[in-house]
């Protein structure tokens, strides 16, 4: 199971050698790392003149079209947590809920430790009715060649996304028709909406009030996802905020603003790291990202403890849309390695941190501990798709599922026994003890009041 690239390049650019080509686009390796790669015969390059001419050299200048395989064995990517729920398997879908360590689909460093991957290989071996667990882990450890000679295929089409860290529903297609109007589904109306609120947002318009967020909220036909969050801060408990802020790429934003020695900061990751900007941008808003919009309500608070639960709804699906949202409200989401608020429980400090803090965050294991909340480490950052319904492709039935985000947050929280360096708080291990049950009695609250 690999990765395919069609190689393309505007008629401006100059031609440039597959190395180069690699180590510019897919930063998050090193030089050495790429070389290593051609040299291991991990990489090759199908010429777009002749199918039959193949190479793989590092050196070679690439081609419009030409077509770039990339196929490093599993055991070289980052592990993966393969802990999963399927709600719903038929011939045309599946539903599953994902844990807080697994992609979805191919990208970055992940090629087969994906969800994707993982039912592919599951399927091809013939034990997705399975109920032991270890036995299904064992045969998951098999190689490629050995799972495939059982010749059954398998293909899963990711309809949408979630970031790898965000738990919860995701529907995958396994047929091509299936994924086409399920694929239809969700960008019909993710088109429409962002009209509605480009309408009312754009050009210092009138904004959304909460009647109209609710219009809008329930004229949507086909799909329906309502997320659960854990974030850092006592916001007020019942308290409702609706985001309008428009959503766009960090690094674009510091250039266009002359902004050199920030961007710096940001070009390693520069087409993962979002930003914020006003609604109602007087001038060019297109120039700053696209319309989102957010509706956030606290559905417990604690200010003891320095956390609150919250039902999101969302209008617009936006890259990263709600976790740059609760940033820039000033109560970002628990665990968040790469967007904080420098403005805590006050709008407007939505902060993205430099590459290299984000990278170290990103490849330790120790979590996350919050200023906000320093009784408590997380492993990844607490954001879960509770609800998520849609219309059947094949036989328009109308399907609704709930996946309760109490397991998946707890599984990943563990107890602070210290507090954060240089924070006046200290715990005895009994407390800490204490702090997760109240994170736990803080959830039943949450979930007792989500009113689906």
């Amino acid at each position: 199971m690999g990765r395919r690239i069609r190689y393309s390049r505007p008629k401006a650019a100059l031609p440039e050698k597959l190395l180069d080509f690699l180590c510019t686009r897919f930063s998050y390796l090193s030089r050495d790392a790429w070389i290593k790669h051609l040299a291991a015969g991990h990489l090759s390059v199908v010429s777009a003149n002749d199918s039959n001419a193949v190479t793989t050299s590092g050196e070679y200048v690439l081609r419009q079209n030409d077509e770039i395989y990339f196929n490093p064995p599993r055991e070289l990517e980052p592990d993966v947590d393969e802990y999963i729920h399927v709600v719903h398997d038929d011939d045309a879908v599946i539903v599953c809920v994902k844990n807080g360590n697994l992609p979805v689909a191919e990208g970055g460093r992940y090629s087969g430790n994906t969800l994707v991957g993982l039912l592919e290989r599951r399927a091809a071996v013939s034990f997705v009715s399975e109920k032991d667990l270890a036995a299904r882990q064992k045969r998951d450890r098999m190689g490629e060649e050995e799972a495939s000679a059982n010749k059954v295929l398998a293909s899963y089409y990711p309809i949408h996304r979630l970031d790898k860290e965000t738990t919860g529903l995701v529907v995958l297609a396994k047929q091509l028709t299936a994924a086409r109007v399920l694929s239809t589904q969700f960008e019909k109306q993710s088109e429409r909406i962002t009209v509605q609120v480009s309408k009312r947002t754009d050009f210092a318009g009138d904004g959304l009030s909460a009647a109209l967020f609710e219009k809008l909220l329930a004229e949507e036909e086909f799909v329906t996802k309502v997320y659960v969050a854990v974030l850092a801060g006592a916001a007020p408990e019942g308290a409702v905020f609706f985001m309008c802020d428009r959503i766009g790429l960090l690094f674009d934003s510091l250039l266009n603003e002359g902004a050199t020695e920030d961007a710096k900061k940001h070009n390693k990751l520069k087409k993962l790291k979002m930003a914020c900007f006003p609604a109602n941008l007087k001038e060019n808003p297109q120039r700053h990202g696209r319309p989102a919009a957010s509706r956030v309500r606290i559905l417990s608070s604690d200010k003891k403890l320095g956390v609150s639960v919250a039902r999101v709804d969302i209008l617009t699906g936006r890259t990263h849309q709600i976790r740059i949202h609760c940033a820039q409200l000033g109560y970002p989401v628990l665990g968040d390695k790469l967007y904080e608020t420098t403005t805590p429980g006050v709008v407007g400090g939505c902060s993205a941190v430099p590459d290299d803090t984000y990278i170290a965050r990103a490849k330790g294991n120790e979590g996350l501990v919050s200023p906000a909340a320093p009784r408590l480490r997380v492993k990844r950052h607490l954001l879960h798709a509770a609800v998520l319904s849609f219309l059947h492709p094949i036989s328009g039935e109308r399907l609704m599922y709930f996946a309760d985000p109490r397991e998946w947050f707890l599984r990943d929280v563990m107890e602070e026994e210290g507090g954060v360096e240089g924070d006046a708080v200290k715990t005895t291990a009994d407390e800490s003890h204490s702090a997760l049950e109240a994170l736990r009695q803080l959830l039943d609250r949450a979930v007792g009041a989500l009113e689906l």
